[in-house]
């Protein structure tokens, strides 16, 4: 009975590890598997919607600067009657032409123009900031996807070497050497160990199904992650995170442009009070006269009428300000928080995986030989595989989160690609 069950789960296992070698094998064996490290990742970033449609914002925020700058036209008049003579019965056709050039536009072009800079700066700087979003979520979908497919390759050979435990078991119980109760309890082992290498495989399809949605990978194509897990990323110092992080954080660059483009404000309310005036040249001919000359009329603030948008402006600008000094502080925070959780998940990964997973090594490999020869019983043998099981896992969740942790310490500090 035993051996039938054994046997048929063998035949299931050989199956299953079909399935996963044609779904997550080397791009060598099948042209339906793309292989992607993260700089491919980067690269096929650049096609997502989302920053496509920034940069038509850093495209539409830079058409501004041309019609902050544009000159307005002049404007045209004519008058066209017919005049009768207050004497006598003479009458004919009159006409006036004028032609008016406004001049107070000219006071304004300058911070007209830095204000739409400084949009350009805002939109450039949110593009930025954008883009660091998606490429942290592709960051967390990448590494998640290196896990799953480390976790899937750790159960399986978990699996193997709990069959080749079960074929031991029974053949001890075979030849009568154990009790026949041994035998469940192993297959129980093995049972649990394919059921989460069962829920692990599926977890993977839907990892490698997310990453393929956010990269438009054609359908029909396996996505596989490039990457070594187990390499551990360098941690960069406090100090010279900080530093990056001051020159190139998005939102600092936001918080400064939006400084900028209030204060552009401010001037152009304020020389918005300088007397707007325009030239106008003229012709007249009229029944008893013909005349031309030239004009000028102007705008006198005689009522303050822009004081209240001037002081509004003000205050706008002075919050930014204080904005910024804010923004300066969150970022500044962030980076040693994020700082100290890479060292400190770097740390972990490397305890478990260079000190912790060999010895429950050692120990299981140990326990087996000692359970072969018939000089120790099955459940400390159960045991410490369940303990190397747990290591391996805690040490696949320690690896996993070490590169997350560093990967978005580099997003903070302005490297896209460590």
């Amino acid at each position: 009975m035993h051996r039938l069950s054994l046997r048929k789960f063998h035949r299931w296992r050989v199956h299953l590890l079909w399935v996963v070698l044609v779904s997550a094998g080397p791009a060598s064996a099948s042209p339906e598997v793309l292989e992607l490290t993260w700089p491919d990742v980067v690269r096929l970033a650049e096609g997502h919607p989302r920053l496509a449609a920034d940069q038509l914002q850093v495209a539409a925020a830079r058409s501004g600067i041309a019609g902050a700058g544009a000159v307005p036209n002049p404007t045209f008049e004519a008058d066209l009657g017919r005049g009768r003579a207050r004497i006598g019965d003479e009458a004919r056709s009159e006409s006036e032409l004028a032609l008016s050039l406004p001049l107070g536009w000219i006071a304004e072009r300058g911070p007209k123009l830095e204000a739409a800079g400084a949009e350009v700066d805002v939109a450039l700087a949110e593009s930025l900031a954008s883009r660091r979003e998606v490429l942290l979520q592709l960051r967390t979908l990448f590494w998640g996807l290196a896990y799953e497919q480390a976790r899937v390759g750790v159960l399986e050979t978990l699996v193997a070497q709990t069959t080749k435990l079960a074929q031991t078991v029974q053949r001890r119980v075979e030849t009568g050497e154990v009790r026949p109760v041994e035998a469940p309890l192993v297959e129980i082992e093995l049972e649990k160990v394919a059921a989460e290498l069962e829920a692990a495989e599926t977890i993977l399809l839907s990892r490698q199904a997310a990453l393929a949605r956010w990269l438009a990978v054609p359908s029909g194509r396996t996505v596989v992650a490039k990457a070594d897990l187990s390499a551990l990323p360098v941690v960069l110092d406090r100090e010279v995170a900080l530093e990056r992080a001051r020159s190139a954080d998005p939102a600092l660059r936001v918080a400064s442009a939006r400084s900028r483009l209030l204060s552009a404000d401010v001037r152009a309310e304020r020389r918005a009070t300088i007397p707007a005036f325009s030239l106008r040249g003229f012709v007249t001919d009229e029944l008893d006269r013909r005349a031309h000359g030239v004009g000028i009329s102007f705008d006198v603030p005689i009522w303050s009428w822009n004081r209240g948008r001037i002081a509004q402006a003000e205050a706008k600008l002075a919050a930014a300000d204080r904005q910024a000094e804010a923004t300066a502080l969150e970022v500044e925070t962030t980076v040693i928080e994020a700082q100290a959780a890479c060292r400190a998940s770097v740390a972990t990964a490397r305890r478990f995986r260079d000190e912790i997973v060999p010895r429950s090594e050692r120990v299981v490999l140990t326990m087996e030989r000692t359970y072969e020869v018939g000089e120790a019983n099955l459940l400390p043998v159960i045991d410490a595989r369940r303990t190397l099981l747990d290591s391996r896992r805690l040490s696949l969740n320690a690896l996993a989160q070490a590169q997350l942790d560093c990967s978005r310490l580099d997003a903070l500090a302005g490297e896209e690609i460590p």
